[in-house]
């Protein structure tokens, strides 16, 4: 697999505030199907129901969380990021950003995925890249990011990226 975009489609970023868009990042989102991506938003979003399994009707909470943050994607606040190439979305990343500490804003992505037949070819590092350029721009200082406690893959990704470990997100079941 190659390991830079391909120079005929090239890849292109940008800000999504159009509903539209939910299939395709949908169906990026259900690609990736390994239990180990779970993570508290997934449990929080109804999108899994424990550590380690998603929930029988994955497809119709992810549609209604990803149509969610779509629709409440029309300020600088909550966006997804998206990489399209040949006018195809192959990846995207949902961000949110806080602006409680106004020294400090920060942003958290709360997901970021490519489509299998593009992963491995640098195109997550150049969507970090983008990102924390355009978040600069926004008076961003910081990036936060969580990820299920088994996807060591992400992790070694992440810290490839200068992301380190900072928490540990617990929960409990009442």
């Amino acid at each position: 697999m190659s390991s830079e975009p391909s120079p005929t489609h090239p890849v292109q970023f940008a800000w999504c505030h159009d509903t539209t868009a939910t299939d395709a990042v949908l169906g990026i989102l259900l690609a990736y199907d390994d239990p180990a991506y779970i993570s508290h938003s997934e449990l929080q979003y109804g999108v899994a129901d424990d550590i380690g399994r998603w929930s029988p009707d994955r497809a119709t909470k992810a549609r209604t969380y990803i149509n969610g943050l779509l629709s409440n994607a029309s300020s600088d606040e909550t966006m997804l990021a998206t990489a399209t190439q040949g006018g195809v979305i192959v990846g995207f990343a949902l961000v949110e950003i806080s602006r409680l500490n106004p020294e400090r804003p920060f942003a958290t992505i709360h997901d970021l995925l490519f489509s299998p037949s593009v992963r491995g070819q640098g195109l997550g590092s150049a969507l970090f890249d983008w990102l924390a350029e355009q978040c600069r721009t926004l008076g961003v200082t910081r990036f936060f990011l969580e990820s299920g406690v088994d996807n060591h893959r992400a992790h070694h990704f992440f810290e490839r990226h200068e992301f380190r470990q900072t928490s540990i997100v617990m929960m409990r079941d009442l």
